[in-house]
C-alpha cells in the first residue's frame, strides 16, 4: 500500500511514550509499504533527527511548531468553541502540504496518529482512513479539572467537553479507530457504540530490556537500596503521581525502612520535582540516556498515577527489566488481567505504604523469569505487528463496505469485528 502518515510529533528519537508507539507504526509499515510521513517537532533538539526518518519514509515533511502562534491559535480556537488542541496544532503551511500530497499522489490508507492531526483530513472520503488515538484526550482533560484548582480547572472542563465533541465525530466518520488499551476503547464504546473501536497496544523490545545485559554502576549502587519512578518529569499526570507518592506514601515507607531512597528518573523535570532532591532521600536524575541501569537497580517501580488511563510504557520496561512494580488500579487496568494480576495493586496510602514493605522486606512472590515472559506473550512484536498490518486491512473492508457517506456516532448498526489487539 502507499500510506499517507500524519504525526502531531516528529516520531524520533523514541524517547517516550507517543514517539515510541508513532516510531513503532512508521519502522513496521514500511517494512511493508510506502510511506509519506508529514509530521510537527516542538523540540529544537529533534531537528537534527529528521534526516533519520528518510530510512523509513519515501517522502517526509517535518514543521518546526511556532509555539508564540500556536499558543494564539490555541486561544482563539478556545473562545471560538473549539478544542484548544487542534488550533495549536493547525498550521496553514501543513494544511497547504497535505493537501498538495493529497491532490499530486494516490494513496491507499491515510493514518492519522492522535487526534490533533485528524482536522488535515477530516473533509477526506475517498480514502480509508484509520485514526489512532492512542489514549482518550478528551478524558485526560477531564481527569486533569479534577486534580487542579480554577481557573486551571475551568479550561480543562472546557477542553474535554469540545475534544469529545471531535473526537465523537471522527470516530463515526473514519474507517477504525485504535486506541492502546481496552480501558480507553470502552471510553469510547460507552460514549459511540461503535464496535470500530480497537486496542492495539505498541510491543516492547524484550531482548532489549534484559537484565542479563545490563550492568549498575558504582554512581547507581551507591544509592541502593532504592524505589524508581521512571517518565517525562513535564507531563503533569507524572508530577501528580510523584508528588502525591513522595508525600502521602513515602514518609510511610521510610517509618519502616529508613534507608531506602527514591529515584526519580525522567527528562525535563518541573521545578517542584527538582525541590524534592533538597531530601537526602531522594535522587532526581533529569535526562538520562538509557533507564535500564536505574531500573536494573531499582528494589522496585512505581507507577501511582491518578490521572490518564493508557498503557504505561515505565510498567512493561520495569516488568521487562524483572523489576517488582507496584501501581494505582487506574494504571493496572491497563494492562491485560495475566499482567496485571502480577502486580502491586492499591491506591489508598497506608496500605500500599504497606504493601511495598512486605515486597521489600519479603521479595516478590513473582519470580522475574515469570514477570519477562509473561511481557513477552503479550507484548511481542510479532504479535502485534501482524495486528497492525490486519488494522489496515480491516479499515480498507469496512470503508468500502459502508460507502463514502459520514455518519453520527452511535445511530448506525455497525459490522462485528474481528479482534483488535487485546479486548
Amino acid at each position: 500500500m502507499r500510506i499517507l502518515f500524519l504525526v502531531h510529533r516528529l516520531p524520533f528519537p523514541p524517547n517516550k511514550g507517543d514517539k515510541i508507539r508513532s516510531f513503532w507504526e512508521l519502522k513496521s509499515l514500511s517494512a511493508r509499504h510506502e510511506v509519506d510521513l508529514f509530521c510537527f517537532y516542538d523540540d529544537p533538539s529533534d531537528e537534527q533527527y529528521i534526516g533519520e526518518l528518510n530510512r523509513y519514509c519515501r517522502r517526509s515533511y517535518a514543521e518546526k511548531i511556532p509555539v508564540l502562534r500556536s499558543r494564539a491559535r490555541a486561544m482563539a480556537a478556545a473562545l471560538s468553541g473549539r478544542p484548544f488542541s487542534l488550533g495549536f496544532f493547525f498550521s496553514p503551511s501543513m494544511k497547504q502540504r497535505i493537501e498538495e500530497a493529497l491532490t499530486s499522489q494516490t494513496y491507499d490508507l491515510i493514518l492519522v496518529f492522535s487526534s490533533q492531526m485528524a482536522q488535515y483530513v477530516e473533509s477526506v472520503t475517498s480514502i480509508p482512513r484509520i485514526i489512532d488515538m492512542v489514549d482518550v484526550d478528551s478524558n485526560k482533560w477531564e481527569q486533569y479539572a479534577e486534580h487542579t484548582l480554577p481557573p486551571s480547572s475551568w479550561l480543562w472542563q472546557r477542553e474535554g467537553k469540545n475534544l469529545a465533541k471531535f473526537e465523537n465525530r471522527i470516530v463515526a466518520e473514519f474507517s477504525l479507530t485504535l486506541v492502546c488499551a481496552e480501558g480507553e476503547a470502552k471510553i469510547l464504546r460507552d460514549r459511540c457504540a461503535s464496535s470500530r473501536i480497537c486496542s492495539l497496544p505498541h510491543p516492547l523490545d524484550i531482548e532489549y530490556y534484559d537484565p542479563a545485559s545490563v550492568g549498575v554502576s558504582e554512581e547507581i549502587a551507591a544509592l541502593q537500596p532504592f524505589i524508581i519512578f521512571t517518565g517525562s518529569m513535564d507531563y503533569f499526570p507524572n508530577v501528580d503521581a510523584v508528588l502525591q507518592f513522595y508525600s502521602k506514601v513515602f514518609p510511610l515507607i521510610r517509618r519502616q525502612l529508613p534507608d531506602l531512597r527514591f529515584v526519580i528518573a525522567g527528562r525535563n523535570p518541573r521545578s517542584s520535582i527538582v525541590r524534592l532532591a533538597e531530601d537526602p532521600s531522594v535522587r532526581v536524575t533529569g535526562a538520562i540516556p538509557d533507564m535500564r541501569p536505574y531500573l536494573r537497580g531499582a528494589s522496585a517501580a512505581v507507577v501511582p498515577l491518578r490521572i490518564a488511563r493508557g498503557l504505561q510504557n515505565k510498567m512493561i520496561e520495569a516488568m521487562a527489566m524483572g523489576v517488582p512494580v507496584a501501581a494505582s488500579s487506574m494504571t493496572a487496568a491497563a494492562l491485560p488481567t495475566s499482567l496485571s494480576s502480577l502486580l502491586v495493586v492499591e491506591d489508598e496510602p497506608q496500605r500500599l505504604a504497606d504493601r511495598i514493605v512486605e515486597l521489600l522486606c519479603k521479595g516478590s512472590t513473582v519470580s522475574a523469569k515469570a514477570l519477562r515472559e509473561s511481557v513477552a506473550v503479550e507484548f511481542g512484536r510479532e504479535r502485534l505487528e501482524k495486528e497492525l498490518e490486519n488494522a489496515l486491512v480491516r479499515a480498507q473492508e469496512l470503508h468500502s463496505s459502508r460507502g463514502h457517506e459520514p455518519h453520527r456516532c452511535g445511530t448506525e448498526e455497525l459490522p462485528v469485528l474481528a479482534k483488535c489487539g487485546p479486548n
